[in-house]
């Protein structure tokens, strides 16, 4: 069973389950655990992923499709129990599984161009990092490209997070002082990214 929900503690998942006398199982960075679950449902139910990309972040209606999505994909679990993850943790995995799955949809976000939008004033909450991924996406479609190509909890994904540049900080609310979360921040990049592509297909996304 998925857990998922706006206020749930992610849980360390383990690669394998631990054996008397065996070596201890290597830690599986808990994006990794998501981005494989999220792969599973994605073959299993894509209408209901597309609908899921398709509502408004944040919205009663993105936890209600996400509630649902999660239900029956008991398979997707891999053997564990559960797999906590808060919607925004779903939808970016979803996302980039999406993006990484349809070539064409992948060709569109390779031909986006940059976007000078302008500084986001939302500071709180996950509304917060919802703009801040928006423009950040906007600003360099490559570097969010470059972003979701990379392994997680990796120093390649850290450098490429270093590689937005001055769109960490020009992206930043005025007066906002901010601890990057590295894998928040790219789950939100990745919904973007996923936006402006389907956006750029003719898909039309309200998100974009």
């Amino acid at each position: 069973m998925a857990r998922l929900g706006p206020s749930l503690l992610a849980a360390a998942a383990l690669s394998a389950p631990a054996m008397a006398g065996a070596a201890e199982p290597a830690l599986v960075p808990k994006q990794q655990v998501v981005s494989e679950f999220a792969a599973c449902v994605l073959k299993q139910q894509p209408e209901r992923v597309r609908a899921l990309l398709a509502s408004e972040q944040g919205s009663d209606e993105e936890r209600s499709v996400a509630k649902r999505l999660m239900e029956g994909t008991a398979s997707c679990t891999r053997g564990r129990a559960f797999i906590t993850m808060r919607t925004g943790e779903a939808r970016g995995a979803l996302a980039e599984a999406a993006l990484k799955a349809d070539a064409a949809l992948a060709q569109h976000a390779e031909g986006l161009a940059a976007q000078d939008v302008a500084r986001p004033t939302e500071t709180t909450g996950r509304q917060f990092v919802i703009a801040y991924g928006q423009c950040l996406a906007a600003r360099s479609p490559s570097q969010a490209r470059a972003l979701i190509a990379t392994d997680y909890d990796s120093a390649a994904e850290r450098d490429a997070m270093m590689g937005f540049d001055a769109a960490l900080k020009d992206c930043m609310p005025t007066g906002l002082a901010y601890q990057i979360n590295i894998r928040d921040v790219r789950n939100h990049v990745a919904s973007a990214l996923y936006d402006r592509a389907l956006a750029a297909s003719g898909g039309g996304d309200k998100n974009a």
